[in-house]
């Protein structure tokens, strides 16, 4: 018999779902089969696949040695550097400030170690704030932004921060803000709210009655005319949402080179080295957020921001 106790970061989840993410090497016809041949109890009672699993809950179970580490999820990190820049930190949260040109997740085998989910997983095991005996919770992003896109992103440290944050996500409690420079003089407020669906041959977006909607306000800040230094806020949270929306908008973003002006980005190409999107997740503030009240009307900015202003001034002397 193996006795385990349910941890913070493991609670508050259905039995079932707890040890599919526990055994995660064991097929769901095996578990099904030890729930049912009453294996396993919570507190001394049966365990049912529908019963709730709560901090401190006492979990017995009746299987072999051998065939629970067989099954155990096994967490093996590598003793990489971490390599990244932090906005600010707490017991709850991160803001990394990603570099253009990182991957936010790992997108198969051959990424991993060099993508900021696992840069922000290797600092936190290794400077120990996350408990390695949690078996189903795993630090997480709750936004992404694309290689080419940098900027803030979100990161939770333990299971009740991210659930706050999914759910703050979901409910527009997170303002994020983006600076580009695109193409051509914007000079008044505007907002573009388009239904799109993916491409998925050409990895790109399209408009689509059918499809979803997307929200986006942008604000000029600057313009000699030619180019504008613009601030966007996102209201939905799309793939290549604000990329498209300006493209639409006959003012694409500089650099971009799916959505772009070709001709633009061979010119800025050849002056600057430019060969991507000039995008930065820049600002975030936060409003209140249940569990997470005291971030209320807290901003952060990336420190990449003086980067697109040095551009900025650079493109605009041309």
């Amino acid at each position: 018999m193996i006795e385990i106790t349910i941890s913070k970061n493991d609670a508050n989840q259905r039995f079932d779902r707890f040890l599919r993410k526990y055994f995660e090497n064991a097929p769901l016809s095996v578990i099904q089969k030890n729930i049912r041949k009453k294996n396993f109890k919570i507190n001394d009672k049966r365990a049912k696949a529908d019963t709730f699993v709560y901090e401190n809950d006492k979990i017995k179970m009746y299987i072999s040695d051998e065939n629970y580490e067989k099954w155990i999820t096994k967490t093996d990190f590598k003793p990489i550097d971490f390599n990244f820049d932090i906005v600010f930190e707490d017991e709850n949260i991160i803001l990394m400030d990603k570099d253009s040109g990182v991957l936010t997740h790992s997108t198969n085998k051959n990424d991993y170690g060099n993508n900021l989910v696992d840069f922000m997983l290797s600092y936190l095991y290794k400077t120990q704030q996350v408990d390695k005996s949690d078996k189903t919770f795993n630090p997480a992003v709750v936004n992404r932004l694309d290689r080419n896109t940098a900027g803030i992103v979100i990161g939770a440290k333990n299971a009740d921060s991210l659930r706050a944050l999914n759910e703050a996500i979901r409910e527009n409690k997170i303002e994020k803000y983006y600076l580009t420079l695109v193409k051509g003089e914007i000079t008044k407020n505007f907002t573009v709210d388009t239904n799109i669906s993916k491409n998925e041959n050409k990895n790109k977006i399209k408009s689509s009655k059918d499809g979803f909607r997307i929200i986006t306000h942008f604000r000029p800040i600057e313009s000699n005319g030619e180019y504008t230094l613009l601030e966007c806020l996102l209201v939905t949270g799309k793939t290549h949402q604000i990329r498209f929306s300006l493209a639409q908008n006959k003012t694409p973003i500089i650099g971009d080179r799916k959505y772009g002006d070709k001709n633009t980005n061979k010119f800025l190409n050849e002056k600057f080295k430019i060969n991507n999107q000039i995008l930065l997740a820049y600002k975030i503030v936060f409003n209140e957020i249940e569990n997470l009240e005291y971030l209320k009307n807290k901003s952060f900015e990336s420190k990449k921001t003086n980067d697109i202003l040095k551009l900025k001034e650079r493109i605009f002397s041309l």
